[in-house]
């Protein structure tokens, strides 16, 4: 195992793209953040003026930090574009034949999957920290004059979230690129599936609530919009509005993670099961 993780942390790591697309990554998230933050202070809304509300503060300072995530998780653009990662991993592999090398050099199969998984999520989760950490240091070049309650636990608790949100969708997207041996299609599943099926599934849901009351509170189950719920929600802790129960609607931060891990793990399974079995 030793070996596996050697070999795919210097592969991972010496490949221009994992740097090309963590830079832009960490970048353009600082850099939206910043911008945003910018705009805000220059109109400041009503609930930034004199002495800030602890909630306030909490929605601003975490909305800030995690490039406002918190509001709607499509914003948090760094998850998907970091998850290419984990679909090259796998698909540079299969697309230039380079899995029969790294089978020479490490022939445990399941060491090899699991290094791969394991490096490129601790890449990822290094990432997102890094990137939030940005995130905030602009959020308050712009707020930081303001009369804000801080509260850094849960800001930390907001930080880990989304390291564990990120995470969990790239180990998702990199199962279906081994399953699927196709990088292009995996590349298009990753931003096609939520944005494009799943929007489709709730507006058919939504249109047969109207006969059916209920059926499109079954959306939450969706998985990516079940994911979303672990950034979106106000806290593991509490927050604003926990939602009514574990699985109740909406979903609470772990009951998300449980729906989404659940898959994740599942799609995980499946793929060290097709890597172990079938023809490199």
């Amino acid at each position: 195992m030793t070996a596996a993780l050697r070999y795919e942390w210097a592969r991972l790591t010496t490949l221009r793209s994992t740097w090309w697309i963590t830079g832009i990554s960490v970048v353009v998230s600082a850099g939206f953040t910043f911008v945003v933050a910018m705009l805000i202070r220059l109109n400041i809304p009503t609930e930034l003026k004199g002495d800030v509300s602890k909630k306030d503060s909490q929605f601003f300072l975490e909305a800030g930090m995690t490039q406002f995530s918190n509001v709607d998780p499509v914003f948090y653009l760094i998850a998907y574009a970091i998850a290419i990662l984990g679909i090259l991993s796998w698909g540079h592999e299969y697309r230039h034949g380079m899995i029969r090398a790294t089978l020479t050099a490490v022939p445990d199969r399941t060491s090899v999957w699991s290094a791969k998984f394991i490096t490129v999520g601790a890449w990822v989760a290094g990432a997102v920290l890094v990137a939030n950490v940005l995130s905030l240091m602009c959020t308050l070049l712009w707020f930081g004059s303001l009369d804000f309650h801080y509260d850094w636990p849960e800001l930390g608790i907001s930080i880990v979230q989304r390291m564990v949100y990120t995470v969990l969708l790239t180990w998702l997207v990199m199962a279906v690129t081994e399953l699927i041996r196709h990088q292009t299609f995996a590349l298009v599943l990753l931003y096609l599936w939520p944005l494009g099926v799943e929007t489709l599934l709730r507006a058919m849901l939504a249109i047969f609530g109207i006969f059916n009351p209920g059926v499109d509170d079954s959306a939450r189950f969706l998985p990516f919009n079940a994911g979303g719920r672990i950034i979106q929600d106000w806290s593991l802790t509490g927050g604003f509005d926990p939602g009514d129960g574990l699985f109740g609607n909406p979903l609470s931060a772990w009951g998300a993670f449980i729906i989404f891990g659940g898959i994740t793990a599942a799609v995980m399974a499946l793929s060290l099961f097709s890597f172990k079995t079938r023809d490199a």
